[in-house]
């Protein structure tokens, strides 16, 4: 698994030209968990935003994200508006709490992994605050099939199981 977090920030190579042509800003997914692809700019008043589709991306390294030309370069308006990043955006992630149905308090959301292909998200990385964090370390949700996506929070099913 990779941890979104390690790819944010990496710079971003063009293969035909040894270009750096941006950095990655965050990773999209839609709201099945699938991964959409990499933002390289924001939307505001006067641009679109940016970004690669998941397609177009040849490898994701430790140093450096590779894509095969400047020509993967889409415009954020090409995608739905059923996305969710980690975060940038109004459907970012990282801050959410999670919650399951009957009222257990399991974290906020600090990072989440992401399958070894790159495929979709596989779970989410849960802190308790700095102090848990430093005392028991945080703790790995694994993504359900089915949860409740709020403004504030994630509701998901009492069945959930965290690992340590």
């Amino acid at each position: 698994m990779h941890k979104a977090l390690d790819v944010i920030g990496l710079p971003i190579i063009c293969l035909q030209t040894g270009e750096t042509i941006g950095s990655v800003r965050d990773i999209l997914c839609d709201l099945e968990w699938h991964v959409l692809g990499i933002v390289l700019s924001e939307s505001n008043w006067f641009q679109s935003g940016t970004f690669i589709p998941v397609e177009h991306i040849h490898a994701v390294g430790e140093d450096f994200l590779t894509v095969a030309g400047k020509d993967t370069i889409s415009s954020l308006q090409q995608i739905a508006e059923a996305t969710v990043g980690l975060v940038c955006g109004k459907n970012k992630l990282k801050g959410k709490s999670v919650i399951t149905e009957d009222g257990k308090f399991l974290g906020k959301i600090e990072d989440v992994y992401f399958s070894t292909n790159w495929e979709k998200l596989v779970a989410y990385e849960l802190s308790n605050g700095w102090i848990a964090d430093v005392t028991s370390g945080r703790k790995r949700l694994s993504a359900p099939a089915s949860l409740v996506f709020g403004e504030e929070n994630l509701i998901v099913p009492n069945s959930i199981r965290m690992q340590a």
